[in-house]
């Protein structure tokens, strides 16, 4: 065989001249259902992914869910309900003990984004200190303090910030409302790229917003779940829930309208699309209960996926009887989220009046029916998180901590 020939081949297959290494580096910084896609390109290819010498170089999927256990000494200690498919063989450390502020009484786990963790600490009773810290490579830095609130606001919702297509830093921000009123007027952000925090006024906003735990990284912006004070014809006022968008310089600011639930609801990304659940009372059908208790348990799930995010426009993809599923008369449940590659959302059942062991609850939204339940340790609580592993080190290169 000629090297014109060799030449030829080479120039129509040029995907035959890269290093095993390169390959790796380049899947490294794709999504993980298109890491998935490519395992199918050949078996050199699938072999080269499925490799345990390059697992952890490879983006991930869901591990689990991380939640928190109160301990006999009135502490906190952290687990993760692991989904085993995914989960096996990575080796990681969720219940921080990496991390030497693990030994205060108040130590807290806040928020889970992309692989990083937000926590908190109290070295005294005046005084809150916020880390952040990743359990898959055991890396970890400590934030400056945070700065005073301004005359008549007050820091109320701490959310971490962190988008793996600009892996090299995170933000944090630190919300602040107006005492008065409960409304936004601006958040301080610390920028692990400048090493300090900046306050920035929430431009544009209608002030009546009071912010929930419950936020997603979106094109390269933070999206928080908010309450919205609306007044009516009437000099009445009623809430509508809404999304709360900001970018990380703090600079732009906007609110998007949500399906409107009986409780605040929970966000999250799932197969390229961001996702809304909600409950909401569950419309019953004549005959459908007899038991007075059980008409006032009734409630549904409404799941909702942006269509358009320009316009806002939002379609129902399912809703569920949650009496249906689980047994209101010993469950009582809450919302958790979305697993991101699946068609999949997760709830966690625990007992009303004990006696009955939480569960993590997984909801087939392609089959419309209960997954699999996942036993959780007894005394369990929230913030339930869901937790995608994050090997790389380039977040916390720099880190002060370890």
């Amino acid at each position: 065989m000629g090297r014109t020939t060799l030449l030829r081949r080479s120039r129509r297959r040029p995907a035959s001249r890269l290093t095993d290494d390169l390959i790796v580096e380049i899947l490294s910084r794709l999504p993980f259902r298109s890491v998935c896609r490519f395992k199918c390109v050949s078996k050199p290819w699938r072999d080269l992914i499925a490799h345990p010498a390059h697992r952890k170089k490879l983006p991930h999927t869901l591990a689990g869910v991380l939640y928190t256990t109160i301990t006999g000494a009135g502490g906190y200690r952290y687990h993760l309900a692991g989904l085993s498919a995914e989960a096996d063989g990575l080796d990681l450390d969720p219940s921080l003990t990496f991390l030497p502020h693990t030994e205060y009484r108040y130590f807290g786990l806040e928020r889970a984004c992309n692989g990083l963790l937000l926590c908190s600490y109290r070295p005294d009773a005046e005084t809150v200190r916020l880390v952040v810290c990743n359990p898959a490579t055991r890396r970890w830095t400590e934030l400056p303090p945070r700065l005073q609130p301004r005359p008549n606001t007050c820091h109320t919702e701490l959310h971490l910030a962190f988008d793996p297509a600009v892996p090299s830093h995170f933000h944090v921000f630190d919300f602040e409302h107006n005492v008065n009123r409960s409304g936004i007027t601006g958040a301080s952000i610390y920028s692990s790229r400048t090493g300090a925090w900046s306050h920035r006024d929430a431009a544009g906003l209608v002030d009546e917003i009071y912010l929930t735990r419950h936020s997603v990284m979106v094109g390269g912006m933070l999206h928080v779940v908010g309450n919205l004070s609306v007044v009516a014809d009437s000099n009445d006022w009623y809430d509508k829930t809404v999304l709360v968008a900001v970018d990380m310089e703090g600079k732009l600011w906007k609110t998007i309208s949500v399906p409107r639930g009986q409780y605040y609801g929970t966000v999250g990304w799932s197969q390229g699309c961001l996702h809304y659940a909600a409950i909401s009372p569950a419309p019953l059908a004549v005959g459908d209960d007899n038991d007075e208790g059980s008409l006032n348990m009734a409630e549904e799930v409404a799941i909702w996926r942006l269509e358009n995010y320009d316009t806002q426009q939002w379609a129902l993809k399912q809703s569920f009887r949650v009496d249906k599923v689980l047994d209101l008369a010993k469950l009582g449940y809450k919302l958790v989220g979305f697993h991101p590659d699946r068609d999949t959302f997760f709830l966690v059942s625990s007992g009303l009046y004990g006696g009955v062991a939480p569960s993590l609850v997984s909801w087939d939204m392609r089959r419309r029916q209960i997954g699999d339940f996942i036993d959780l340790e007894e005394g369990s609580g929230g913030p339930y998180l869901p937790y995608v592993p994050l090997f790389s080190s380039e977040p916390l290169a720099d880190a002060d901590g370890h």
